[in-house]
């Protein structure tokens, strides 16, 4: 079983780490008291145990990690060729501006008073799980998809095979915008085939319904626009190991318009060689639109 021990400045980005490896697919374990990670590593390596890798994050909060504790812990670490510590860092300065945006206190300022002794204190204090790590990452200049590809890069994953999932949706906007899109394309200023006595009770997935709306310049060309928009992306997200993008189409009621873009938007990239998905959210809704 790899095993990951996560631990360094307090402020450095431990928790973001773990929900990084969590993605990679890693059973994480936040705030494991000092004393007990290597008790808690035995138990997860046991052979009752279905856990194939293991990060466990623990931290100065705990009053036992003590240097003579920390030389435990490592000497534990290298008698096991499948742990390994990642040390998490950044610079005081750093560490001031990111406790005082998020006015949270130091573990250690009941004991060192200010915010900057406190972090000296703790740097002092981390000196030997420092020295002996396998990886540090010093994350004061990194956002949090530069943090990933560190931490992808260290453990030696691969990007994800092939290029990321294109997922499509449709929506109605008087039902509310719609929750994780990364993309949002606003087709209300098309002519409304809700409006087409022959067509209202059709929807997108209609032929005759999406002949009708590209059947207007605006609509072919605001198409062509988005698809170019996408395609220029979409290898940046790759480079981020992002595994898909979600791309939402919205009109008044969510079944014209929107799911005639979704549609003809999943079948483009479909036919590019992109894995997709398309959904409707709103389609079946039978409110009218006015």
């Amino acid at each position: 079983m790899k095993t990951l021990m996560v631990t360094g400045m307090s402020g450095a980005g431990k928790s973001k780490a773990i929900e990084i490896l969590e993605d990679a697919g890693f059973f994480c374990v936040d705030n494991v008291p000092a004393q007990l990670v290597r008790t808690f590593v035995d138990l997860c390596r046991s052979g009752e145990s279905e856990i194939d890798r293991l990060a466990v994050v623990t931290d100065i909060r705990g009053e036992t990690f003590s240097k003579a504790f920390q030389k435990a812990l490592i000497a534990f670490k290298n008698d096991n060729k499948n742990v390994d510590i990642l040390f998490l860092e950044a610079s005081p300065a750093t560490l001031v501006s990111r406790y005082q945006e998020t006015r949270r206190k130091h573990p250690l300022a009941a004991r060192a008073g200010s915010l900057s002794r406190s972090i000296a204190l703790e740097a002092d204090m981390l000196k030997p799980l420092r020295e002996d790590a396998d990886y540090i990452i010093d994350t004061t200049e990194l956002s949090t998809a530069d943090l990933r590809k560190e931490i992808m890069a260290l453990l030696d994953e691969d990007k994800p095979e092939g290029p990321p999932r294109v997922n499509v949706s449709s929506f109605g906007f008087k039902y509310g915008m719609p929750i994780g899109a990364d993309f949002v394309f606003d087709v209300r200023f098309l002519p409304n085939p809700f409006y087409k006595k022959e067509l209202r009770g059709k929807t997108g997935n209609d032929a005759e319904v999406r002949d009708y709306v590209m059947s207007f310049d605006a609509a072919k060309d605001y198409f062509d626009k988005i698809k170019d928009l996408i395609e220029s992306v979409l290898p940046r997200y790759a480079d981020v190991n992002k595994e898909h993008v979600e791309i939402a189409f919205g009109c008044t009621g969510g079944r014209h318009r929107s799911v005639t873009f979704a549609y003809l938007f999943e079948a483009y990239f479909r036919g590019k060689g992109y894995p997709t998905s398309v959904s409707h959210r709103d389609i079946t809704k039978d409110r009218k639109e006015t």
